[in-house]
């Protein structure tokens, strides 16, 4: 049964700038998809070494998965392995990049390996994942 309620609040304005008044192009509302879970792994400073480091997830199948790039000056790479697809995928997160995944169904999909990898040495990041 589920023990833990993960809540995607937020939304996403695009404005023009270059008017004045700046228009609105884009207001989209996440409309606060909820997941429920049964357990988390979270690390506010995770420690991305330039060899890879896995992230302990805590199932076999993770369907909420964040990573924010801490450092000012390091890219780092998220390699992550979605259930059901026949190969791995990464992602380049340039200095204060964030990756996300996120599926409230829970009826396919997840991720089941995410390996960060820190570029020409150790990369702070700040990393969550549920199932």
């Amino acid at each position: 049964m589920a023990n833990l309620s993960i809540l995607l609040s937020g939304s996403i304005s695009v404005t023009d700038t270059t008017l004045a008044p700046s228009p609105t192009i884009v207001s989209r509302s996440f409309n606060n998809p909820t997941l429920a879970a049964t357990a988390t792994f979270f690390d506010p400073f995770f420690q991305a070494a330039a060899g890879g480091t896995a992230v302990t997830l805590p199932a076999a199948t993770v369907y909420f998965a964040y990573v924010k790039n801490l450092s000012s000056t390091a890219n780092l790479t998220v390699a992550f392995t979605p259930v059901g697809a026949g190969a791995a995928s990464s992602v380049l997160l340039l200095p204060g990049g964030v990756f996300f995944y996120f599926l409230p169904a829970e009826t396919g999909g997840g991720i089941s390996a995410l390996t960060l990898t820190g570029t020409g040495g150790t990369v702070p990041a700040d990393v969550g994942v549920a199932a």
